[in-house]
């Protein structure tokens, strides 16, 4: 709105009627003759031509134009030199050349505070872009704003208006106004913000006083016969005046040389002060001088140590985070092992293994899971202390959360004879990492559990303005006096004597300080030896706490491919963990091998012992294939073309990482679903492996059960991706079957319509043979039309693996007759056809395309619409360009077009999986699709399609359940 207005005045002549010239120009044109001589006035005005002449603005019932003001205000200061030239100007407003008789009658009857408030009041008849606010008028100074509707260009006009409000104390012989501005709408404010100081004149009662005594005096003097009563009155009144004025002007010197004393004490004391800071500041900067030398040798020597103890510390913090990363990966690898086969070995029940050797097996199992549990803490405690510790904030009730957590301690008290309670009422969310807060009160419950032999444990929970507070107390052993100030140390333990009753590494309250210290909460700990313990942890309400630098995905942590929206089962993908109802419909493990017919799983592992495993799990259920490597894997699913790949992390010669990302930029396999393994549990490896491909993730170690699972969630999303690409294929071909109905229905038309004058004509007596002739040239006719039609439909649904030569122009046209039954009379297709090479694809594929974004275009525009269909040559490439005048896309939703199931129709008029498959179409045949929108007023689909002649390409399947690896492109 304010640029169309902006551009409105600026094509308005110089003379429009924005200002008066009387409150602008008559003080800058004054000011500049009365400094610099009115000959340079008339030798500016000689060399620069402005548009209006002098004689106009010394007119002062003229106006003239913002845009001319502000020129002619940058051409005064630009020849007099003075940056303070327009301040100076609107100063000299209050003066009788530029008031003219309202300057005396100002002088005589007026005020500053009535000056100031009709001059506000009176904005309108010299203003006409701007107005004034008074926000607030006291005795001696006032805040008012002013609001420009033209936004002006620079702050000359400021300046010359804060002179002029400046100079209005000055009729009265007062020392100008102080005006300061506090916000200024030229540097982006919406208004400028002025506050004005200014000394009152004094009353001057002294004449009026000594007019009145005088008066009176002359009235005694007459009736005392002193003289006539006129003249006694006359020059006694004459005399009081007089007096009078001399008592005012003595009580105004007066008051200003007070503030004049005032002042020059004020600059002498500053003067004082300032030589005194000087002096001071001298002999610092003498002995600052002195420091800085000694101190730039011992820092440039410290500096030169802490670059050497740097690069040592970068170098041990990059072997410890290798240490840890392979002691994760050699610590996991075995426990895998060993819980797979313990899981394996459990499944098998009662019925096969003694509830000796069962028992055995569930020790042996917890043991293992406590070993991982410790490894697990350990490395958490790493990742902290190396500062890569990322949370994923979430809203968590804690009353709710609580609840559920003690659920399964319940157990556990109960086989001790201890009671477990919880106490409060719910409190307000707050955000945190839910798993992480989720292991410190499980380290809290469990601790208390462990330290209790009778009595309870409670947990109360309850909140105020700022924090949720949660207390853990017992009733056990509590903690001695000396071993308070270490309890949340690292490694450090209560039970610090040689009996080690109780157990544990020490790390476990280090672990639950240093969480909640993440989150910006804190832990504190009251115990009384023999009475029992609380832990009273706190965590903060609301979003203030939240850090950027900590949350999980930030830009530029991790080197992520674009993620692939597009995929058709993005939005049927399962959440880890896979839920328990597709667990459970798996069949028990059968001992004959899988059938011919079943899917078959590359399983690329580097351990022989877990590529076994994997090898007995997935044996039973599907057909494998082996490699030791990810160079291996990557060639064999080249050649061989798996359904699904089962791929660890951490491998020779080529990582899992690299193997995925080769897999997805290779065409053969760029749908082929990829589930990885691997020992690294970090939230930050799991986005990685998603962001770049990957379509889920386990981490060491796992249940088989899972495992299968998955494989037949992801197996299933595949079908499911399959089916609903042929159901959108379904649904364009029945659009083109109405079309070719519709086009059919003229042509048989005419065809039954010269029958039966044929039959009448050769079964009748009378036989014409001109008129025979004539009907069966027609019924000819109809039927090659009718057979043109059906050959053009069969080419819009036949698809073949194989690349062929298309002809861009007669595929379009043949598009756009089959839709030509849904066009509205008034609605043009224009057609451009600059291409005439052929491309190499799939002919009933591409139709396929261009029947959807046909279709989409004539859905967008009225009925009057145009749509224009174009092809041109850009090197090697054929590009085909749809473009319509319709309503446009918003610019929200240009993100989510080629996302599956998303539509901009209404409920109940489309799948939303139109564009998904177009997409993956246009990929299939080597080239890419791009929307180009603005909302309101027109869309562009532009398809890029190679002009390579390769007769014998093969093109890669269409649809499998995997994401493509080009994302869409959005102006």
């Amino acid at each position: 709105m304010a640029a169309n207005v902006e551009q409105e005045h600026n094509s308005l002549a110089d003379n429009a009627p924005d200002v008066s010239v009387r409150t602008t120009c008559a003080s800058l044109l004054l000011y500049f003759e009365h400094t610099y001589g009115a000959a340079r006035l008339e030798d500016v005005w000689a060399r620069h031509r402005p548009s209006l002449s002098l004689e106009y603005l010394r007119t002062t019932t003229n106006f003239i134009s913002l845009r001319f003001l502000e020129s002619l205000a940058e051409l005064l200061v630009k020849e007099s030199g003075d940056s303070h030239f327009m301040r100076k100007a609107g100063l000299f407003l209050a003066s009788p050349e530029a008031l003219g008789f309202a300057y005396y009658m100002l002088r005589a009857f007026g005020s500053v505070p009535v000056c100031y408030r009709k001059t506000i009041d009176l904005t309108p008849s010299y203003n006409r872009v701007g107005s004034f606010e008074i926000l607030r008028l006291e005795r001696g100074r006032m805040e008012l704003l002013y609001r420009s509707r033209v936004p002006e260009s620079n702050r000359n006009i400021c300046e010359l208006r804060m002179g002029q409000f400046s100079s209005f104390p000055t009729i009265w012989g007062l020392p100008p106004a102080e005006v300061h501005e506090s916000q200024c709408q030229v540097q982006g404010a919406d208004a400028c913000r002025y506050h004005l100081r200014w000394m009152d004149p004094l009353p001057t009662w002294g004449r009026y006083t000594g007019l009145l005594a005088g008066v009176v005096g002359g009235v005694g003097a007459s009736m005392l016969g002193l003289g006539p009563a006129g003249f006694t009155v006359t020059a006694l009144g004459l005399a009081g005046v007089s007096l009078g004025n001399w008592w005012d002007l003595r009580r105004e010197m007066r008051r200003k040389d007070e503030a004049l004393n005032e002042q020059a004490k004020g600059m002498m004391g500053s003067l004082e002060e300032l030589q005194q800071r000087y002096d001071e500041m001298f002999r610092i900067n003498v002995a600052l001088e002195d420091r800085v030398a000694s101190r730039t040798r011992e820092l440039t020597e410290a500096n030169a140590r802490l670059e050497t103890a740097l690069a040592k510390q970068k170098e041990l913090d990059r072997l410890k985070s290798e240490f840890f990363d392979n002691v994760s990966h050699e610590l996991r690898t075995p426990l895998t092992l060993i819980l797979l086969t313990l899981d394996s070995l459990m499944q098998r029940g009662p019925g096969e293994l003694s509830p000796v050797i069962l028992q055995h097996l569930e020790t042996m199992n917890r043991s293992a899971s406590r070993l991982l549990r410790l490894i697990n803490n350990l490395l958490d405690l790493a990742q902290m202390e190396a500062g890569k510790a990322r949370l994923r904030y979430e809203p968590l009730e804690m009353h709710g959360f609580l609840s559920s957590l003690l659920v399964p301690f319940h157990v556990a008290a109960e086989k001790k004879g201890v009671g477990l309670k919880l106490e409060g009422a719910p409190v307000s969310a707050v955000l945190v990492d839910v798993p992480r807060v989720e292991s410190v009160f499980q380290n809290l419950v469990s601790n208390a559990l462990k330290f209790t032999n009778q009595g309870a444990v409670t947990v109360r929970l309850y909140e105020d303005d700022t924090w949720v507070h949660v207390e853990v107390g017992d009733t056990g052993v509590g903690i001695s006096a000396q071993d308070m100030p270490v309890i949340f140390d690292r490694f450090a333990q209560a039970d610090s004597n040689g009996t080690r009753r109780f157990g544990g590494t020490g790390i476990g309250l280090a672990l639950v300080k240093e969480t909640l210290e993440l989150h910006a909460g804190g832990i504190e700990v009251t115990s009384e030896l023999g009475k029992g313990s609380t832990f009273h942890a706190r965590l903060p309400k609301g979003a203030a706490h939240v850090r950027e630098d900590l949350r999980e995905g930030k830009e530029g942590e991790l080197a992520v491919r674009p993620t692939r929206r597009s995929d058709l089962t993005a939005l049927l993908a399962p959440a880890a963990p896979v839920s328990s109802s597709v667990m459970d419909a798996l069949p028990d493990t059968p001992d004959s091998e899988a059938s011919p017919d079943a899917p078959r799983i590359l399983v690329v592992e580097d351990e022989p012992e877990i590529r076994a495993f994997l090898r007995s799990v997935l044996r039973p259920y599907y057909r494998l294939l082996e490699a030791t490597n990810g160079d291996e894997g990557l060639k064999m699913a080249l050649k061989e073309r798996p359904d699904l790949i089962v791929s660890d992390v951490m491998m020779p010669v080529m990582s899992g990482m690299q193997m995925l990302t080769a897999l997805r930029d290779a065409p053969e396999t760029v749908d082929t679903p990829i589930i990885l393994l691997t020992a690294r549990q970090e939230v930050d490896a799991k986005v990685e492996g998603l962001s770049m491909g990957a379509n889920d993730y386990l981490g060491k170690p796992f249940s088989p059960r899972e495992m299968l699972a998955r494989i037949e969630a992801q197996l299933r999303l595949r079908d499911a991706a399959v089916r609903a690409a042929e159901n959108e294929r379904l649904a364009a071909t029945g659009l083109l079957t109405s079309g070719f109905a519709h086009e059919v229905r003229n042509p048989l038309n005419g065809l039954m319509n010269a029958l039966l004058p044929l039959r009448e004509s050769l079964t009748s007596g009378n036989l014409d043979p001109g008129m025979a002739v004539a009907m069966l040239d027609l019924i000819e006719e109809c039927g090659q039309r009718i057979r043109g039609l059906a050959e053009g439909l069969l080419s819009f649904v036949r698809t073949g693996s194989k690349a062929v030569a298309v002809d861009l122009g007669a595929s379009l046209d043949a598009s756009v007759q089959a839709l030509s039954w849904r066009l509205p009379p008034d609605m043009k297709v224009e057609r451009d056809y600059q291409c005439p090479e052929p491309v190499w694809g799939d002919p009933g594929s591409l139709n396929q395309v261009w029947v959807n974004l046909l279709d989409n275009a004539v859905r967008a525009i009225k009925p009057d619409g145009i749509v224009k269909v174009s092809t041109v040559r850009d090197g090697n490439d054929a590009v085909v360009s749809i473009v319509d005048n319709g309503v446009g896309i918003k610019p929200e939703h240009m993100d989510r077009l080629f996302q599956p199931f998303f539509s901009t129709r209404d409920a109940g008029e489309g799948t939303g999986l139109g564009l998904a498959l177009c997409q993956r179409i246009i990929m299939r045949q080597g080239g890419r699709i791009r929307i180009f929108s603005d909302y309101g007023k027109g869309t562009r689909v532009e398809v890029r399609l190679p002009l390579e002649a390769n007769p014998d390409r093969i093109l890669p399947p269409l649809l499998s359940n995997a994401k493509p690896t080009q994302p869409h492109w959005r102006t």
